[in-house]
């Protein structure tokens, strides 16, 4: 719906937010937005792993998830990382609330078919009188990124993916993925639009490699399912890379 603006921040975001990202989120309230945001955590679920001798893999992108590293990922981000983000909220006089797939059955997904990835999952329904009944009261939602395929089978989902999925179901005005990098870059000039169309052509031909390879699916999937614009940028307050329909490669 118009209005709602989703954010998807990563795990170590919640130690190293700036002032700027707080006064964002207020000036959004202040002018009738509602704010919810997603995050990740791979950076603290890599040093808990390593710290408990367990192997990190990944494939194409995805943490290959066991059962033991489930139970790792699920005491990370809902225990450590969604605690800090909202306390960080919380210093700067910003209501939040911590949500993850158990609340209210928020997040269901189902398993993805390649089995060497282990229990992992793309959300398939977001519960969202919850999360509308929260930002109604400019109460700002921080998901974490998991879903349930059961009452007791959980699954780990990329967070670019379920920041996707949140904001297809909220049918969002605008996604914002923040990331490392100031925005989409092509021969090292960073792209200031770029039409969904255009996307399958940017893969092809290799402008678009690597890491920013889900971001930009996960892009064009929220586009063509609603949601107005979504940006790639480092910066909130940053305009970034928008990926959104009928515009001009620029």
């Amino acid at each position: 719906m118009s209005g709602i603006i989703v954010v998807k921040i990563g795990g170590v975001a919640g130690s190293h937010l700036h002032a700027s990202f707080f006064n964002q989120i207020k000036t959004w309230q202040k002018n009738g937005k509602q704010v919810v945001l997603v995050h990740g955590g791979g950076v603290q679920i890599n040093k808990m792993m390593e710290a408990l001798q367990i192997p990190v893999e990944t494939k194409a992108g995805l943490r290959v998830t066991t059962k033991e590293t489930l139970a790792v990922t699920k005491m990370v981000l809902i225990g450590q990382v969604q605690p800090e983000i909202v306390t960080a909220l919380l210093e700067q006089h910003i209501s939040a609330i911590g949500l993850h797939a158990g609340d209210t059955g928020l997040m269901q997904a189902e398993q993805l078919l390649d089995g060497d990835l282990g229990f992992v999952g793309e959300i398939t329904h977001v519960e969202t009188d919850l999360i509308q009944s929260l930002t109604a009261k400019q109460i700002v939602p921080v998901i974490a990124p998991l879903g349930l395929a059961t009452a007791t089978q959980w699954l780990n989902v990329n967070a670019d993916l379920a920041a996707c999925a949140v904001a297809v179901a909220l049918q969002a005005e605008k996604l914002i993925l923040l990331t490392d990098v100031a925005g989409v870059l092509d021969a090292g000039e960073m792209m200031a639009h770029i039409d969904v169309t255009d996307l399958d052509d940017l893969f092809a031909t290799e402008v678009i490699t690597g890491g920013m390879i889900p971001k930009l699916k996960s892009a064009k999937k929220a586009v063509i399912q609603g949601v107005r614009e979504v940006a790639i940028t480092n910066e909130i307050t940053k305009k970034g890379t928008i990926i959104s329909e009928g515009v001009k490669i620029g």
